[in-house]
């Protein structure tokens, strides 16, 4: 029985020893100001910190497709001058000028949209892939951790083993546990490698050099009158000038340009039977001369003219009236493409918002899972206190609280990308249109 009980001691003394390397941590301290976003610290570990305000004016600041939008517009603008210009010179008024004068305004003006849209995105690249490398680096940090304690639980297996009171595939199975942990921390650092080039391209800075802000904004989405109501006006906003000019395209072809621009179906059949009663006129020699007279060439001059004249006039309309079937063909698309989209873009907005419901359930649950843990670690950390439990014990459920506020940081990001695809469905359709 002494035996036994020397062996009990000598466990015991083992653990302790092999497992104070481990420093406790309450969950308590690492979800604290979960939602609260100030960070008045310039510093942290030595490194500055670079925020995500920062990051977000760096990746603007060095847009090429910024640049390329601002170029548009500027041409755009130069284009619009000069066709108003030429229909100036070429005396062109009433509708046509008018057209034209919507057309270059409503075009520039989704040129300024599209640049505004293409701005959000980029905002939307950048704080994703500020967030992802947060997330990679706290799942680092709590996977070695992990490791730390996986490793001490080896040694007092080891120790165990020693005193025969553990069996050979017990330690089989804690090496393994430690060989897929190694792998998943390998894989989540060659990860984060990757974002951090992403992150790089994007705003022209090392993250590696920098500290980042753990802290993520929390603001709930609030909906005045119906959800249907939002969403359409929504949506409305997203297509504003896509519907401005299927509109504008819809009334300036519509029943009365086939009249203005004389193409209809009478004035080409008039066309074609006047040019088609008309031969090519023949141009022959006297023939008692043997010479063409001057009356016979400026006759055959006259006929050839009105000849081509007719076949002209015949051949141009058939060319317009082909072009106008095709534009009217083109606005017709165009119109069935922007009613389907509505229907389409509203469709997958109200599963976004049932998303987002769910989600901000989620986040409430979380909080609630995590109040109630940190209660369970602080009553934990008072047996730990007294020698009641072990550094291992401990620190393993210190860890498996980290998690917790893991799972609600990757909640609160995946709640502000839905209620961000619901506010500015660019982002959520930019290739749609």
């Amino acid at each position: 029985m002494r035996k036994n009980i020397n062996k009990i001691v000598a466990i015991a003394i083992g653990i302790s020893v092999m497992s104070g390397s481990i420093m406790p941590v309450f969950a308590a301290d690492t979800t604290q100001n979960t939602s609260n976003t100030t960070n008045v610290q310039t510093q942290v570990n030595g490194k500055p910190v670079l925020t995500l305000d920062d990051a977000i004016k760096l990746a603007i600041s060095i847009s090429d497709t910024l640049k390329l939008d601002e170029m548009k517009i500027t041409y755009q603008d130069k284009t619009n001058d000069i066709s108003g210009k030429q229909d100036d010179f070429s005396n062109v008024g009433g509708d046509k000028k008018d057209y034209d004068n919507n057309s270059g305004d409503i075009s520039l003006n989704k040129l300024k949209q599209q640049e505004n849209f293409d701005e959000d995105l980029l905002i939307h690249k950048v704080t994703s892939k500020y967030n992802d490398i947060v997330t990679s680096q706290i799942k680092i940090d709590e996977a070695a951790k992990t490791l730390e304690i996986k490793n001490s639980d080896l040694e007092n297996a080891k120790f165990k083993a020693s005193l025969g009171m553990s069996i050979d595939v017990d330690l089989k199975s804690a090496e393994l546990d430690i060989q897929n942990l190694q792998n998943i921390q390998k894989s989540s650092e060659n990860a984060l490698k990757d974002e951090e080039y992403s992150f790089n391209v994007l705003t022209g800075k090392d993250v590696s050099q920098y500290s980042l802000e753990q802290d993520v904004k929390f603001e709930p989405l609030k909906i005045d009158g119906s959800i249907d109501e939002y969403l359409d006006n929504t949506i409305d906003s997203y297509l504003e000038y896509t519907e401005q000019l299927v509109n504008l395209n819809k009334d300036y072809y519509g029943k009365n340009y086939e009249e203005d621009n004389k193409i209809t179906v009478d004035n080409m059949n008039a066309a074609e039977t006047t040019a088609s009663a008309v031969s090519l006129p023949i141009l022959k020699a006297d023939e008692n001369t043997g010479y063409i007279t001057l009356i016979d060439y400026e006759d055959y001059e006259n006929k050839l003219t009105a000849y081509n004249k007719d076949r002209n006039n015949y051949t141009s309309i058939l060319s317009s009236r082909l072009t106008y079937l095709k534009t009217k063909l083109s606005n017709y698309q165009d119109e069935t493409t922007l009613n389907e989209n509505k229907k389409k873009f509203k469709d997958n907005l109200k599963s976004y918002y049932t998303n987002l419901l769910a989600s901000e359930d989620k986040i409430n649950y979380y909080k609630k899972n995590i109040e109630i843990n940190n209660e369970k670690l602080s009553n934990l950390k008072v047996k730990y206190d007294l020698g009641m439990i072990t550094d291992s014990a401990y620190n393993t459920q210190a860890v498996s609280s980290e998690d917790l506020d893991l799972q609600l940081r990757s909640e609160l990001i995946n709640y502000n990308n839905l209620k961000e695809d619901i506010q500015k469905p660019w982002i959520a359709f930019s290739n749609n249109i």
